[in-house]
């Protein structure tokens, strides 16, 4: 790894990139942690060309982070993935206060909020629900015209699939191959049964003039 400009080489147990014998994060003849909220050009392994501001280094799982100086977007890069320290450039005393990253963040234009542990859980139930619903509407294992049957039906009616069953208002279901006669209910439900024979028989209809 290059030296970087200016630098002495006053680390040697540093390591090209990898970690000292103290456990501290190096790059060549520079430490990274000595380069935090400094603008700095690294090279990696890949020989991708990387620059921005070095936010901070985890000695412990090798990594750190760096901002791209031009799109305001985050990188974390293994240290081991770095190739060479191009260039590092200190950063400026007066600038220390403006370029601090908690002034970055008293800066930014939505504050964090407050989590609300209880909305969160709410939401979280409300999903799950909707998605025990949509599995409810979705059969397993079945021809794309069943799911076709299935759907027309649940357009005015109260469906759910029982495996390749369907089930109208838990009172009819039928069953493959998804004909009048595969529609069954109680003697009370007649009424009902008629109805969806004749949504039934329109479905069919239907799809068999897309044929």
């Amino acid at each position: 790894m290059s030296t970087v400009k200016g630098e002495e080489n006053t680390s040697p147990s540093a390591t090209t990139a990898g970690q000292s014998s103290s456990g501290s994060s190096n790059a060549g003849s520079k430490r990274l942690d000595t380069l935090i909220d400094c603008a700095i050009r690294i090279k990696t392994v890949d020989d991708e060309e990387i620059t921005g501001k070095l936010f901070t280094v985890d000695p412990t799982t090798g990594c750190n982070s760096a901002s791209n100086s031009t799109s305001n977007t985050f990188r974390i890069i293994k240290i081991s993935h770095i190739k060479e320290l191009i260039s590092a450039q200190p950063k400026k005393q007066d600038d220390a206060k403006t370029d601090s990253i908690e002034t970055a963040f008293s800066q930014a234009n939505s504050a964090p909020r407050k989590v609300y542990i209880d909305q969160i859980k709410q939401r979280e139930a409300e999903a799950i629900k909707l998605a025990s619903q949509q599995a409810a509407r979705t059969g397993v294992g079945v021809t794309k015209e069943a799911q076709a049957i299935f759907d027309a039906l649940s357009k005015t009616l109260p469906c759910r699939w029982a495996k390749d069953t369907i089930v109208v208002m838990d009172e009819i279901i039928i069953t493959p191959p998804y004909n009048e006669e595969n529609c069954k209910a109680n003697a009370s439900s007649a009424a009902p049964l008629a109805r969806v024979k004749k949504v039934l028989e329109g479905e069919k209809r239907r799809l068999q003039s897309l044929k």
